[in-house]
């Protein structure tokens, strides 16, 4: 019998336990998973909460995981940065603790928030990883060992597979049964779950921040938003905000996390992106409206940043009733 854990806890995400328990049921039709069987494991054992009126009923940890071919840590809920570390110290201790005394060839994989549960336990120590792409600054700070590159969807780091944010374990779990299993069962699974495992980069799936703690940035970010499709200098935004530009780029670089005209790019991109999904406009008119003169710079610029390019982009993202143009 092959068997897997699956590490949860309370507020871990629905859709991290339930779109596993789905791909283990339909993979086990599959001769090659016949015998497969996934554990539900908790701290305590016993019935947790993942979301009001769903409960889940869980095994306890046992003191050993390596009983386990594979061993999976769930996403879960964190109202910020200071609630996920918390977490970590106190609710995943004891996973973390048994993780870390699991064979070094043994696989352990985990997606969203979970992928701080691994690198707690040194399990990506040395390895390429990735984690939600909002906190990737967190999460480098956090494990300068761990080698990361958070534009990826998923990286397989051999004993160690990480994936992006929440959907993500959908094609965790879909490479884990790979690894275990074979190809074909994968393909069967995804076919019957409409997964393809195609997703490959997060950057198309970023968001810009709009909102600063630091109220001198939040005012320049604001000011440029209003005024990101016009043409003006650095020395006119700091004049607009009385400040002197040296001041406005070290505030901005360091709420930010790049520097104002930088921003300025992102807010175009970001303006071009909701173009490409909600109006017909050209690729060359859309560059336009979002302040550029240069067509071939921007698709490059575009490209470089989202991950796609504008055509692609659209072709992703637009809604399937909407026949906009797939001109690039």
């Amino acid at each position: 019998m092959t068997a897997i854990a699956l590490l949860v806890a309370p507020g871990s995400t629905p859709s991290s336990v339930t779109s596993t328990l789905d791909m283990v049921a339909i993979a086990r039709r599959h001769p090659a998973a016949a015998d497969c069987r996934l554990d539900l494991l908790s701290a305590n054992g016993g019935e947790i909460e993942l979301a009001p009126g769903l409960r889940l009923q869980t095994n306890t940890l046992p003191e050993s995981l390596t009983d386990y071919a594979a061993v999976l840590v769930s996403g879960f809920f964190a109202a910020d940065f200071a609630d996920l570390v918390r977490q970590l110290a106190a609710v995943w201790q004891p996973a973390i603790r048994r993780l870390a005394a699991l064979p070094a060839d043994r696989l352990v994989a985990a997606s969203c928030y979970g992928s701080f549960v691994l690198a707690e336990s040194g399990r990506l120590d040395g390895r390429p990883a990735t984690t939600p792409w909002w906190l990737a600054d967190a999460f480098r700070q956090r494990y300068p060992q761990v080698r990361l590159d958070a534009d990826q969807a998923l990286v397989d780091a051999g004993p160690a597979i990480t994936a992006g944010a929440m959907t993500a374990h959908v094609d965790l779990s879909l490479h884990v049964l790979r690894r275990l299993f074979g190809a074909p069962l994968a393909r069967e699974v995804g076919g019957i779950m409409l997964i393809d495992g195609a997703r490959r980069s997060q950057r198309p799936f970023k968001s810009l921040p709009q909102r600063f703690a630091d109220p001198l940035v939040d005012a320049a970010a604001a000011w440029m938003s209003r005024r990101a499709a016009q043409d003006f200098s650095t020395h006119e935004l700091a004049a607009a905000l009385a400040v002197s530009y040296r001041t406005l780029h070290r505030r901005f670089v360091a709420a930010a996390g790049m520097a104002p005209l930088a921003y300025l790019q992102a807010l175009r991109i970001e303006h071009a992106r909701e173009l490409l999904e909600t109006t017909r406009d050209s690729v060359e008119r859309i560059v336009e409206t979002v302040g550029y003169r240069d067509s071939s710079a921007f698709r490059r610029l575009f490209a470089r940043q989202v991950g796609l390019s504008p055509a692609a982009y659209r072709q992703r993202f637009r809604h399937p009733e909407s026949p906009f143009p797939e001109t690039d």
